[in-house]
């Protein structure tokens, strides 16, 4: 570079005016340097000499500050160097070493004509002298908005600024403020601080709030005086140039992390270091969860930044803490417990509170009654979100209160989670099905989601089950809310119509009877219904049509893992869109899309779903009660009473008052709904095709549009309302109001009082205890019941499948002696042992046979459960005629034991006879089949292993696989009972091992680098 020294007057004597030099960097030729040249020429304070800095800049600003300052006071850098580089490079000339205070100045700036003598005197003001002063910073194309008054940190080094954006210049801040920071595009530094602690610490920019950090660290006061006023630029200016393709969050970040490594004292570090990793990992997942993953990028790379650098920073932190003459304890009231800092959601409370004080003054010498009446209007139509947000807080809180206890939840349908998290992903990758009956069926994706919120919560299933039953239901509300608002484009409407779903008898029964994945439909349904709208909308989907069919797919995908069923709403939803929307080609091709990716993203669970026929599609539980069905309840719960019409009254009285280019969707909406509603009876009453029955879905689905129907009638309602003649709109408003009014608050007394179907130990039948202590090893119950679309009682579950047997025709389920588990969830009871066993159970309720037990005993099954007085008479004299099934003394639960059993996986001490029964299919002999177990074996995690005792005949009730392996034999595996798995010659210890695991590994890899760039496609943009 090269540059000659301006001429500066000297440093002056204490009782001469100090003198001051400021440093101009200009890095193009800004719109407003001019201003700024012309305001240094104008200053009041005499004793300012101006060096500038020319940037590198490639137009004809050399020229200009030339002209307007002399050559004498312009150096210009050979390459662009950003400011700090250039206040840094400026320090080494002569001049400034002869001041008694520079002024940094940025190139956009413009002084008011008494700036620079404001700054010069608010350093004699305090007995001690401040080290740096700043201006009060407005904006440089609006002056009366106000850019900074000073800055404190929150505790881990993030600036915050008391003005809330486009805060407007009303005197508020006409003080001298003693503050943390203080902005750097006008900042009076005193000779002796610049000496002490340098200026900027140049890998980080312009990082006002570090610099002067240090300042407060080495002693030296802050201020910021109003008499001084500049106005600035845009702030994207202020962007060193080696940061110019990152994002301000990122800077933000980087800076924080450093300053807080340099400038806090160790104790301090000892704890801010924990807190900010724990915070920051909470962050992390939030933006992960948003899909906001260049953000998480982002801030990783803020974090690798700090790490690669420690050196450099460790380095200047000895020097800042040499020049420490002041504890952090002392720095404290700057941060942000010193009141200087409102969270957002305070700001926002401050604005309601300003607002109401307003409307105060203005109903001011009216009676109280109508003074309440105003502002209780007022406030709920200004702020419904917020309103909103405090009521289902306040009546959830009390709902779920039962819900919160320290013992585990247990009841109704809820699933047993596994003991520890990673039992969701050791069956996710296992290559066979540990459960039922086995098989290579894979196991639902969603088990990585339920794993994954199990380990946030601190590594407790227990707590992760109830996260996901308390926090399930306020985030359907919260989506359904943020699809009705996309739908609608009004918060007031989508409020009301999130509050009738949340409310609904739908959303209180599944969180009775603890249906997980219930409750993950509920969530996933809004934004799905939502989205399928858009895509057969008139207008194309503004994202861009692969991001759409991407986002598509995410959300099929999603809540398929959960509840594969989901794919029959996807279906009526195009039939109707097709039928009846203005884009049919366009949302056909996104659809057809959307499906073929989101067959992609669960693939290999896709089999499973389709096996059997699309058993997977199926679902057993219903309601054949027309006057039920529509309040959408399907089975008994809170909530499930004549009130909960609100949500299908209110979409009838949305339909009615939807108007203009509402109308069409609300129209299709209800539609849907109604169809959905026909289908869930169908489904209930058996007049479906198995793959086609599912009610809990149909139901859901005609939810949503009850209430999307219910926000469209709302927002052309309130919309325009005063202005249009009385009639039918007005009445219809009237009584619509009316009948929210009282719906909702009943629904909200019936959750507030409900007595949920899962809690405690209590929720359990007592007579399950018979089963659960009569023996430690493993055995398998069958539980059967009249098919009336009820669940089991706890805990059995939801029917797995109905057996056809005439008059004795009945539901059944098959569980372990834990009951329903929460790894088979999304997954059907698939496997090659289904077919024998409905085979078996056809045999046991026709009464062709009386050996029952025999024949279930290849399945491991030693129980047979019937609910009390749900089994019809056929069928219960038939399961009574069994000569080797006893009945045992219970309550409640009517349970025989099987005297034939034997457990899932055993050695057996095999003749001929048994050896020639084990090979047969045939179930005339297989009823004779006498097991003598020598030997039990229990489930490894890839297999089962035991001693075999004296028996030498290994028999797994698990689907036949050629992949099956015994370790030490060369013994092949045999087809048993014509589906099961046994190995001959089992002697001594007994190994058994799944040998085909490599496949399903590289599957789930494949898998998840599929989801990896799905959801990569679909993230949120960062804000640069």
């Amino acid at each position: 570079m090269t540059a000659s020294s301006p001429s500066v007057a000297p440093a002056s004597a204490p009782t001469r005016t100090p003198s001051v030099l400021a440093i101009l960097v200009v890095r193009a030729a800004e719109p407003a340097l001019r201003q700024c040249l012309h305001a240094l020429a104008s200053q009041s304070y005499e004793q300012l000499g101006v060096l500038a800095i020319d940037d590198a800049t490639d137009d004809d600003t050399h020229e200009l500050l030339e002209r307007a300052l002399g050559r004498s006071r312009v150096i210009r850098n050979d390459e662009r160097l950003g400011y700090a580089r250039s206040f840094a490079s400026a320090l080494q000339q002569p001049a400034v070493a002869a001041a008694d205070h520079v002024l940094l100045l940025h190139g956009d700036t413009v002084l008011d004509d008494d700036a620079v003598a404001s700054l010069v005197e608010a350093t004699s003001l305090q007995a001690a002298p401040p080290g740096i002063v700043g201006a009060k910073v407005v904006d440089l194309e609006r002056p009366r908005e106000l850019r900074d008054v000073g800055r404190a940190v929150d505790r881990f080094g993030h600036a915050i600024s008391p003005l809330q954006p486009g805060e407007i210049d009303q005197g508020q801040f006409d003080r001298i403020l003693d503050v943390l920071a203080v902005d750097g595009c006008a900042m009076l530094v005193d000779r002796a601080v610049w000496q002490r602690i340098g200026l900027y610490d140049e890998r980080l920019g312009v990082d006002d709030v570090d610099l002067c950090w240090r300042a407060r660290v080495a002693g030296w006061p802050v201020l910021m005086t109003p008499r001084a006023r500049v106005q600035h630029g845009p702030e994207h200016d202020d962007v060193d140039p080696d940061e110019d393709g990152r994002s301000q969050r990122y800077i933000q970040d980087r800076n924080a992390l450093a300053s807080v490594l340099k400038n806090y004292s160790l104790p301090s570090l000892l704890w801010v270091l924990p807190v900010g990793t724990l915070l920051t990992l909470v962050r992390l997942l939030y933006l992960c969860l948003g899909r906001r993953f260049e953000e998480a990028y982002e801030l990783l790379a803020a974090i690798g930044w700090n790490v690669t650098h420690f050196g450099g920073t460790l380095h200047r932190r000895r020097e800042t803490q040499r020049a420490r003459s002041v504890r952090d304890h002392a720095l404290s009231r700057y941060t942000a417990s010193a009141g200087l800092h409102l969270p957002r959601w305070f700001q926002t409370a401050e604005r309601i509170l300003e607002q109401q004080r307003e409307f105060g003054e203005e109903d001011a010498g009216q009676p109280a009654s109508q003074r309440l009446r105003h502002r209780t209007a007022s406030f709920v139509s200004e702020h419904p979100v917020v309103v909103g947000a405090f009521v289902g807080a306040v009546v959830w809180g009390f709902a779920a209160r039962a819900l919160v206890s320290p013992n585990p939840l247990v009841g109704a349908v809820l699933p047993s989670f596994p003991a520890a998290p990673g039992g969701f992903f050791t069956e996710l990758v296992s290559g066979y099905r540990t459960t039922g009956l086995g098989g290579t069926a894979a196991a639902s994706p969603g088990l990585a989601a339920l794993g994954g919120i199990s380990y946030l919560s601190f590594v407790n299933t227990a707590l992760a089950q109830k996260l996901i039953v308390i926090v399930g239901p306020a985030l359907a509300t919260v989506l359904c809310y943020r699809a009705v608002v996309r739908r609608t484009g009004k918060p007031g409407a989508a409020v009301v119509a999130a509050a009738t779903y949340a409310s609904s008898a739908l959303m209180l029964w599944s969180i009775s009877e603890g249906r997980v994945a219930q409750l993950f439909l509920m969530a996933a349904m809004p934004p799905l219904v939502e989205r399928m709208e858009s895509a057969f909308a008139r207008i194309a989907p503004s994202d861009g049509r692969v991001r759409f069919a991407a986002g598509l797919a995410v959300t099929i995908a999603v809540a398929a893992a959960f509840v594969p069923g989901v794919a029959l709403a996807v279906g009526l939803l195009a039939v109707v869109g097709l039928l009846l929307a203005p884009g049919r080609i366009r949302g056909l091709a996104l659809v057809a899309a959307a499906l073929v990716a989101a067959g992609v993203l669960l693939f290999p669970f896709v089999p499973t779903i389709t096996a059997h026929g699309g058993l997977g599609l199926w679902s057993g539980v219903g309601q054949l009660n027309p006057w039920k069905l529509l309040r959408f309840s399907l089975g008994h719960a809170p909530g499930d009473w004549t009130p909960a019409l609100v949500l299908p009254v209110g979409a009838l009285f949305g339909l009615a008052l939807a108007r203009g280019e509402r109308r069409a969707p609300a129209a299709r909406a209800a539609i849907v709904g109604v169809v959905a509603l026909g289908l869930a009876w169908l489904s209930a009453a058996g007049y479906l095709p198995e793959w086609a029955s599912n009610a809990p879905v149909y139901t859901t689905l005609a939810a949503v549009c009850a209430a999307f129907v219910l926000g469209d009638g709302l927002a052309s309602a309130f919309g325009g309302l005063e202005r249009t003649s009385f009639g039918f709109r007005q009445i219809g408003t009237v009584l619509l109001t009316a009948v929210l009014g009282l719906g909702l608050f009943l629904q909200a007394l019936a959750a507030m009082a409900a007595t949920w179907g899962i809690g405690g130990p209590g929720r359990i039948p007592p007579s399950w205890a018979v089963l659960s202590s009569a023996t430690d090893s493993a055995y398998n119950v069958v539980w059967l019941a009249n098919p009336d679309g009820e669940p089991f009682p706890a805990p059995g579950g939801d029917p797995a499948g109905i057996v056809a047997a005439g008059d004795a025709t009945a539901a059944y389920a098959l569980t372990d002696r834990t009951g329903a588990l929460a790894v088979d969830i999304g997954r059907p009871l698939t496997s090659g042992g289904v077919d024998p066993l409905e085979s078996t159970l056809r045999e046991i309720l026709s009464g062709t046979t009386v050996h029952g037990g025999a024949l279930l005993a290849p399945f491991g099954v030693r129980y047979l459960v019937v609910p009390e007085d749900r089994l019809n008479a056929a069928a219960e004299q038939a399961v009574r005629a069994q000569v080797d099934l006893e009945p045992v003394p219970s309550a409640g639960l009517s349970i025989w034991q099987s005297t034939a059993a034997m457990p899932p996986a055993a050695v057996l001490r095999a003749n001929d006879e048994t050896r020639a029964i084990a090979r047969s299919d045939d179930a005339d002999a297989i009823q004779r089949l006498r097991p003598d177990v020598t030997g039990t074996l229990d489930a490894t995690p890839s297999g089962w292993s035991g001693h075999s005792g004296d028996g030498d005949l290994a028999t797994i009730a698990t689907a036949y696989d050629p992949s099956w392996e015994l370790l030490g034999s060369d013994a092949p595996p045999e087809r048993s009972f014509g589906w099961a798995t046994s190995f001959s010659g089992a002697s001594g210890d007994v190994d058994v091992r799944f040998g085909d695991q490599f496949p399903r590994t590289l599957a789930l890899w494949l898998l998840a680098a599929v989801w990896a760039v799905a959801l990569w496609v679909t993230r949120k943009p960062v804000r640069r």
